[in-house]
Order: structure tokens, then C-alpha cells, then sequence
């Protein structure tokens, strides 16, 4: 669903709600609070954000300790840093698929987000198509329902408050390092 028709079905049914409403405020205030729901428009904190910027210019970042601005691995956390030759493995459909899994991803969303990242369509993902997919999230194009799919899915597997941090977007892209480093292995 695109952002306008989301936007457009969320204002349609606050007004609804709002003329239907029967409750006086009293009662409204002693009654319980609904649970939350996953926001319909997931946004990126400026802190992902930056990670989004990183991924825009070819560099990975991965949770774990970092020793320098860019992204490199401190010693103690090099057994998972990707070598030059590891980086430029892709990551199967499958493998992908299996990843998003893992974020509680429907059958349909893997099917959306594996192709969406498979931007050459040959049946798998490189880490130029994951990072390019990665900061597709950002600023403007971050409404688009690919973008969407894939912020509402991170959001979901972090704490469903409909911000992405930098924590919840480094889970991704540290399991697509690690799907890569199972490939080179």
C-alpha cells in the first residue's frame, strides 16, 4: 500500500472514529488504554539515518565494536569482519529469504523484499544490491512501499514504535554480513 492510500485510510478512519464516537470523556478516561499497534509509516532516527548514508556510499556497518568512523572491526570482533573477496559474495534468494524469516517476515514480504533487493534479477543478492536497497529507506525515498515494507519489518523484530534506530537497522545489516560469511565459508 502506498504511503498516500495508508495516509488517506488513516485520517478516513480517525474521522470515522471521531463522529461514531458514543463514549462520553469520563468514561473514556477509567476505560483501558487499546493496545498499541504498528505504526502504518515507519521512519528512520537520525542516528539510522546515518547508517542509511554509510550504506548509500558502499560501507556496511555491522553491530559489534567499531574502531574507526567508517566501519571497520576492532580486533577482538574480527572473526566476523568480511575480507575483500567475502564482501563481494551474494547472499542466495534463498539464504535471503531464510534471513528475513528470522525478522518474522511473511511469505509475501520475502517474496516483495527479495526481489526488490535483486535489483539484476539472477537469483541473489550482493552487498551493493543490499546496501543500495538499505539506503533506499532514506529521506524521501523512504516512503516507498518497498521501503515501507522492509522499515515496517525491522521495526517490528526491534520494538514496534515506528522509528527505526540504528540498533534495529545494524541487526539487519549484521545478519546479511553474516549470511555472507556462511556463503564464504
Amino acid at each position: 500500500m502506498s504511503p498516500l492510500i495508508s495516509g488517506l485510510a488513516s485520517v478516513a478512519s480517525f474521522l470515522y472514529n471521531a463522529a461514531s464516537g458514543s463514549k462520553s470523556a469520563a468514561s473514556s478516561r477509567t476505560s483501558q488504554p487499546a493496545a498499541a499497534e504498528p505504526s502504518a509509516v515507519v521512519t528512520l532516527s537520525k542516528e539510522a539515518e546515518a547508517l542509511t548514508g554509510f550504506a548509500g556510499k558502499g560501507i556496511l556497518m555491522a553491530s559489534g565494536k567499531l574502531d574507526g568512523p567508517l566501519g571497520t572491526r576492532a580486533a577482538a570482533d574480527a572473526g566476523t569482519a568480511l575480507t575483500a573477496s567475502q564482501a563481494d559474495r551474494s547472499v542466495s534468494k534463498k539464504d535471503f529469504q531464510e534471513l528475513l524469516t528470522s525478522f518474522g517476515a511473511s511469505d509475501a514480504q520475502k517474496e516483495q523484499l527479495a526481489a526488490g533487493f535483486d535489483a539484476n534479477q539472477d537469483g541473489s543478492i550482493t552487498r551493493d544490491e543490499f546496501l543500495k536497497g538499505i539506503a533506499a529507506t532514506s529521506g524521501t525515498k523512504g516512503g516507498s512501499e518497498l521501503s515501507q515494507s522492509l522499515l515496517q519489518l525491522v521495526d517490528r523484530h526491534g520494538n514496534a514504535n515506528g522509528v527505526v534506530n540504528q540498533t534495529e537497522l545494524a541487526q539487519l545489516t549484521t545478519a546479511f554480513a553474516n549470511a555472507q560469511l556462511r556463503k564464504a565459508a
